[in-house]
């Protein structure tokens, strides 16, 4: 049977076009077996178990839908109260921001129900497709007409930001590849060189606009889904160390990179340049204490934070809402990652199961960078976190990929596993590792 929109898919059988074929070698690793023993290696033996969790498959899909409209409902609770200042101060309508992110979260909904309801098998024959059209709508992005500041495509009353589409353009990729590819991953010709090529493509956009924090975002998923596919440690090993020249010049190239690294080594002696925005963040934090000034009543979004609406809305809700307020966005985004663990260990193939992790990590991965740059963790990026900060396209895409992410789980309810005894043996000499 080929992909389609419906019925199971043999691993042995190619699609129509002779291109695809979701299973390889019928001695394939099955859906789960590497994703588990990477986690084992990584956790040191932690095991994941699947079946723990609530009872069933659908309780993954219910909880995932809740976590994501708690996420999307806090942020525009946060953005209401984070950007009327800056908004009366520009616009001279206080609801400006607000607005904006609402008409956001409406088609971000929309996204979400039209990704759900589609098989995620169909994403694996457009990936491609998928690359070129949002790479080629980042190389818009240095047309000065369509977008002055290279980042920011304006289409008519439209703005977009390709590079946030790029992002999961590359997981779709990238999970295709490995399901193709299985038997060659640890090749580096045959199963690094390609993604890398891309990866490199990409990158190199996102560095010319300039883009550092994205970036570093396509880079550290790509590399994370190819060490979930099986690639060998010191094939990534030796990627890591010749990307840290490239990491240097371009650092030191551009002198507001090095301004922002040298800010955030001493955010103090550079309190009136590179260094004002974390001091800002960091007091707003910190002046929050435990239960926070109190919500619309924070003083550091009255023009003290820059971005206080965007990448630093993490220091609103520190100072609003107080360190309790810091720990349910963590707590939630840590439940999501546990969630679309659960998914991806569940998915019916490996695509899915590769698609959900990227996804998965994709999400998770820069919610955490935001929240370190505002805590002074790490250095200022320009990310925003998802779901919660202000940004059309992020929130679009997130809740997208969101939608894809449902769509796995609610694929994975009621399907027997199609394991046969050999295969159950290495799943669980997988989980012994």
């Amino acid at each position: 049977m080929v992909i389609g929109s419906h019925g199971p898919i043999a691993d042995s059988q190619d699609r129509v076009t002779g291109k695809l074929k979701l299973g390889g070698s019928p001695h394939a690793h099955q859906p789960g077996a590497n994703l588990r023993a990477r986690w084992s290696h990584l956790s040191g033996g932690a095991r994941l178990r699947p079946r723990a969790f609530m009872g069933d498959r659908v309780s993954a899909e219910a909880g995932l839908s809740l976590t994501i409209a708690v996420l999307v409902l806090f942020g525009l609770i946060m953005v209401a109260s984070s950007s009327f200042a800056t908004a009366q101060v520009l616009y001279g309508q206080p609801q400006y921001f607000l607005l904006k992110q609402l008409f956001a979260a409406v088609i971000g909904f929309i996204a979400l129900t039209i990704c759900r309801s589609i098989d995620y098998r169909r994403w694996a024959n457009t990936d491609m497709l998928l690359l070129a059209g949002t790479i080629g709508l980042t190389v818009l992005t240095f047309i000065p007409a369509l977008a002055p500041d290279r980042q920011w495509l304006k289409l008519g009353p439209i703005a977009l930001q390709p590079t946030e589409f790029v992002k999961f353009a590359l997981v779709v990729y990238v999970a295709s590849f490995l399901m193709r590819k299985d038997q060659y991953i640890e090749s580096f010709r045959e199963g690094l060189l390609p993604p890398l090529i891309i990866l490199g493509f990409a990158a190199g956009l996102a560095a010319l606009q300039p883009d550092f924090g994205m970036l570093m975002v396509f880079s550290t998923i790509v590399l994370f889904m190819l060490f979930l596919g099986g690639a060998r440690l010191w094939h990534l090993s030796s990627i890591l160390l010749a990307t840290v020249p490239v990491v240097f010049v371009l650092t030191i190239s551009a002198p507001y990179r090095l301004g922002r690294l040298m800010a955030f080594l001493d955010p103090f002696k550079y309190s009136t340049s590179e260094g004002y925005q974390l001091i800002q963040s960091l007091v707003a934090i910190g002046s929050g204490g435990l239960l926070g000034r109190g919500f619309t009543e924070g003083y550091q979004k009255l023009l003290y934070l820059p971005q206080s609406y965007n990448d630093f809305i993490f220091s609103i809700i520190g100072e609003e809402l107080g360190l309790w307020g810091t720990l349910l966005v963590i707590g939630l985004f840590a439940y999501l990652a546990y969630l679309g663990m659960q998914i991806a260990l569940r998915a019916p193939d490996r695509f899915g199961m590769y698609l959900s992790a990227g996804i998965t990590f994709s999400l998770v991965l820069q919610a955490v960078i935001n929240m370190g740059v505002a805590t002074g963790i790490m250095p200022v990026t320009g990310l925003t976190l998802p779901f919660i900060s202000y940004g059309g396209s992020s929130l679009i895409l997130s809740m997208g990929m969101a939608g894809v992410l449902l769509n796995i789980a609610k694929q994975s309810e009621g399907r027997p596993a199609r394991l046969g005894e050999k295969s159950s043996r290495r799943r669980l000499a997988a989980l012994e590792r």
